[in-house]
């Protein structure tokens, strides 16, 4: 007789093989399922804490005030030991910023300055803070802030009262208005809040500037904040202007429009 090996019934093998399947695929959804209790329990661990993030980034000189803050919840363990929160913001509002912050991000307190105590931090190396007088024209009513940048003209009258008006400084950093600081407006009548302009100069131009304050009237001109564009003027004089000014007309018999220039008609 014949030795036969004995038949596998197919069947059986798919249903084993089935079943095999199925354990590995339990094991691997338990093993999932725990590895997402895991990660949501070490979250829901995570203390969350409400800071205070700027609304914009801002630059070195500016001012913090209030509007400019907004409270975010944070994880504990991104939050500087410093940071401003809505427990203690009040006393920080008023200062300066001695380096830039990037919106959205914990604000620390180290990043701001006070503006009596430590000025001179918010001057760049090499530089210098200039005090200039300021009226109300030359503060373009009062509009001009902290982290503004300014032009000044300087006008001479020059022999025979021709008067020239000349470039003198271009693109300058405004440091301070006053001590803004949130200095209370001491002119109640003409609205204007402060009388001196602080600028972030280098000792030349400072030099420069001082005589120019004795030695004729200063125009402050304020520019668009993030235009640096030299605006190469060469200076001008009235003689000049007027050389270059259009020819009078002449009033129009039989009715029309009148001109009146130079005081005649």
């Amino acid at each position: 007789m014949e030795n036969r090996m004995p038949t596998v019934n197919r069947n059986l093998l798919y249903i084993g093989v089935a079943a095999l399947l199925g354990v590995i695929a339990a094991v691997a959804a338990v093993g999932y399922i725990r590895a997402e209790v895991d990660e949501r329990t070490r979250d829901a661990a995570t203390e969350m804490v409400p800071v205070a993030v700027p609304k914009r980034d801002m630059d070195i000189g500016t001012v913090i005030n209030e509007e400019d803050l907004a409270v975010r919840e944070v994880p504990v363990d991104f939050v500087p030991a410093d940071a401003v929160t809505p427990d203690n913001y009040t006393m920080l509002m008023g200062r300066m910023l001695r380096a830039p912050v990037r919106e959205g991000a914990p604000l620390p307190g180290a990043a701001l300055v006070p503006l009596y105590d430590q000025f001179s931090r918010v001057i760049g190396e090499g530089r210098v803070g200039y005090t200039l007088q300021v009226d109300e024209t030359n503060s373009i009513s009062g509009m001009v802030t902290p982290g503004d940048r300014v032009d000044i003209l300087m006008s001479v009258e020059q022999d025979g009262g021709n008067t020239r008006v000349m470039p003198l400084l271009e693109d300058i950093n405004v440091l301070a208005t006053g001590t803004r600081v949130g200095e209370e407006l001491a002119n109640d009548e003409g609205g204007l809040g402060f009388s001196t302009m602080t600028l972030e100069l280098q000792p030349r131009q400072a030099e420069r500037l001082t005589v120019a304050d004795k030695a004729g009237d200063l125009r402050v001109l304020l520019r668009q904040r993030e235009d640096g564009t030299a605006f190469g003027l060469d200076g001008l004089t009235e003689s000049e202007l007027l050389r270059g000014a259009p020819r009078p007309v002449a009033r129009r018999r039989g009715g029309g429009v009148e001109f009146i220039i130079g005081g005649g008609s």
